[in-house]
């Protein structure tokens, strides 16, 4: 070959390394065209079109766009072909890792995915491309559970260099615990969050708080205790609590609802002070009396002895149903224990009052039995006013068994000799209506 023919090609070699770049040199290149099989067709300046086969894209091919602006690498020129084939990767690569390895100095997360199931743990791909290890124990996956398919974050535990490569140790258990330190050292009691309910039962909502879990226990869903915990949230929707109690060991942070709303007992007496007639539901009979629901979380009693005047045995059950509405009285409250007493009787009016004026000692009224008892009878004369005939006032006679004689609803005529207004207290005779 000729001097001339020499520095023709020389020439020709130059001008080839100019429009088609050498191998290793970084060029930026614009999508011209994307083949879903192949890859990306590029323009990066070159006399030949510039192809960036799948395999050496950071991306899946469908993530590209015709316009978009990539950064490649000069890998080899086909020149059967007319193709310049670059990667994506290669110098996407050296700057990922670089990233990774300053992750790795400042315990800094990173994004990563699980693509393969192997012994003692799980091969991930950090940002689709490093593969790096993560042990089991460090993966939070149940044995039951399938490898999350979305990217998850993760701390690097190890980053070393080896003969073959990088070799990278991750962590998702790390980076929970870190996250989990982070937020209780950020957290104290009293303060209020916000999260996302995750589970409800029957005696808990269970809320998402990111890095920890939050419990709130029926107690604290509300003051008003008939309220169920699914009364209250659902699953998938936000919640807004304080936290009350903070479990360093097992990171479980205990909240409430209540505390976020405004105690009624504080203000109880200014609403309804002693006195007060108010007009509410029943919500519960028991032997001892009866519940009303004044309001929301506060709740009152009429004890069996304010419901009638006098010594009359009742029926609850009879006389009242549960959601009938009635008058009370407020007569006692007690904030600390949370408690109102109510009076029924008193709404009623007592007929005690002025009893003198109605009824004197030897007047002779009819009265119905109300009880019958080993000494004697009670009988009432009108509503709430009771009086008692003792054995010994039934008959002039002996009685052996005096219940024999007499039964409750029996009507009887008998004549007052004792009253006393002020202990409440009728003393009433039977033989002494007899001549």
């Amino acid at each position: 070959m000729s001097n001339e023919e020499k520095g023709d090609m020389k020439q020709f070699d130059e001008y080839l390394n100019f429009v088609e770049g050498t191998p290793g040199e970084l060029v930026e290149g614009i999508v011209t065209r994307i083949d879903p099989q192949e890859g990306l067709v590029v323009d990066f300046g070159g006399k030949f079109e510039g192809i960036v086969p799948q395999r050496e894209l950071v991306h899946s091919v469908e993530e590209y766009k015709q316009g978009q602006k990539v950064k490649l690498q000069v890998m080899r020129f086909d020149e059967e072909e007319g193709y310049v084939f670059l990667s994506e990767r290669k110098p996407h690569m050296k700057e990922l890792l670089t990233k990774l390895q300053k992750a790795y100095e400042n315990n800094v997360p990173v994004k990563g995915r699980v693509v393969q199931e192997m012994k003692g743990g799980y091969r991930v791909l950090l940002h689709n491309m490093v593969p790096a290890f993560m042990p089991g124990s460090h993966s939070l996956i149940r044995r039951d559970q399938k490898p999350p398919k979305d990217e998850i974050d993760l701390l690097i535990l190890d980053f070393k260099r080896g003969r073959r490569g990088f070799n990278i140790v991750v962590s998702k258990r790390a980076l929970q615990e870190k996250r989990q330190n982070e937020f209780l050292a950020a957290h104290k009691e009293g303060d209020v969050v916000k999260g996302k309910v995750v589970k409800v039962d029957s005696n808990s909502i269970h809320v998402d708080l990111g890095p920890v879990r939050g419990v709130i226990p029926r107690n604290l869903i509300s003051h008003d205790p008939s309220l169920l915990p699914k009364d209250v949230c659902s699953v998938g929707g936000e919640v807004e609590a304080k936290i009350v109690k903070i479990a360093d060991r097992s990171k479980v942070i205990t909240l409430s609802i209540k505390d976020l709303e405004p105690d009624p007992w504080q203000t109880i007496r200014e609403r309804y002070p002693v006195g007060t007639i108010i007009e509410k539901p029943i919500k519960s009979i028991l032997p001892f009396g009866f519940f009303v629901t004044i309001e929301p979380g506060v709740d009152g009693l009429v004890h069996t002895s304010e419901i009638v005047w006098g010594r009359k045995r009742v029926d609850l059950h009879k006389m009242f149903k549960v959601g009938q509405t009635v008058q009370v009285e407020v007569v006692e409250i007690n904030e600390q224990e949370h408690r109102i007493a109510l009076s029924y009787k008193k709404v009623k009016g007592d007929p005690w009052k002025n009893i003198e004026q109605k009824y004197k000692e030897e007047d002779t009224v009819t009265a119905e039995v109300v009880r019958v008892l080993p000494s004697g009878i009670i009988v009432e004369l009108e509503e709430g006013v009771t009086g008692f005939i003792p054995k010994s006032e039934l008959s002039w006679k002996r009685i052996a068994d005096h219940t024999s004689l007499f039964k409750e609803k029996q009507q009887v005529t008998a004549k007052i000799i004792s009253l006393d207004a002020e202990q409440r207290r009728m003393r009433l005779s039977v033989k002494k209506t007899v001549p």
